[in-house]
């Protein structure tokens, strides 16, 4: 039985564009044939802060780790301004994002904190 593709095509789409990812020596996937929104993880800081002073800016999907909040934080490019943001975010300030800010980081929604109720006088 005959292939409905050809080799042909397939050498054609090899390593193009939309078309299938060509390997390398090693038999890997070269990064430049990976799609842009593959993860880049750019290391761990000590500080929000930190992390801002080494990359004030970023690519998407770019992501680090923040040792005071114990969690990762990834650009978000969806934002109004660009910036970077903690994953863990309260359902609360998860349900203000719009659609595309909550799809441009993979969020990990924790309860929004109860505010004690006011002792009586």
């Amino acid at each position: 039985m005959a292939s409905a593709v050809s080799y042909e095509y397939l050498k054609a789409i090899k390593g193009a564009p939309n078309g299938i990812p060509g390997l390398d020596e090693n038999g890997q996937i070269p990064t430049t044939q990976l799609p842009i929104s593959s993860l880049l993880f750019l290391g761990q800081y000590a500080t929000e802060a930190e992390l801002v002073e080494v990359y004030a800016s970023a690519e998407l999907a770019n992501y680090a780790f923040v040792d005071e909040t114990t969690s990762f934080w990834y650009w978000n490019a969806g934002l109004t301004t660009p910036a970077w943001v903690n994953q863990e975010i309260t359902d609360e300030d998860y349900e203000q994002l719009s659609d595309i800010e909550k799809s441009m980081v993979p969020y990990l929604i924790v309860p929004t904190p109860e505010t004690p109720p006011d002792p009586e006088p």
